[in-house]
């Protein structure tokens, strides 16, 4: 299926999920789902769309991409926001937006995604630079959150 004069998609999944309504905890799954790769020598672009959350005082939190419960190498696959302010303003600021997280996912720290099932998975976290504050992000509040798998092959 790859090469030349053959298209770049393999296959692809897509799953939604409505009101996920995830709170405030770090390190957790926000959505999984099962994907059959057909072929050891293409990449996976992996995107995610929802509406995401952020409330609190100097606070940033970071949703990410997960193959296998690895993160894609060499670049992870995520996007963050933040509610930093002014020290002096005592009210927490809340920031509500939608967005989508797109990144081609060449592999793991374990190498190269093989072919056969895997488990695909967003997650989020407080920021690894993050050093105080208050943090509660909140995933697909009311709104349709969609996963896309798209097997692609290599570019030439």
């Amino acid at each position: 299926q790859c090469g030349a004069g053959k298209g770049r998609l393999v296959g692809w999944l897509s799953r939604d999920w409505h009101d996920l309504n995830h709170l405030d905890v770090d390190n957790h799954t926000v959505a999984t789902l099962t994907f059959k790769k057909q072929r050891r020598d293409t990449f996976l672009q992996l995107t995610f769309f929802s509406t995401r959350e952020d409330q609190g005082n100097n606070s940033c939190s970071q949703w990410y991409f997960k193959v296998d419960d690895k993160e894609c190498t060499p670049n992870s696959i995520n996007g963050y926001s933040s509610t930093y302010q002014n020290i002096t303003t005592p009210l927490p600021i809340r920031i509500d937006m939608t967005s989508s997280i797109v990144g081609v996912c060449k592999g793991t720290e374990d190498g190269r995604i093989n072919s056969g099932t895997h488990k695909i998975s967003m997650h989020v976290r407080v920021c690894r630079w993050q050093k105080g504050g208050t943090w509660k992000p909140k995933t697909g509040l009311k709104t349709t959150t969609t996963m896309l798998v798209e097997e692609l092959c290599p570019p030439q």
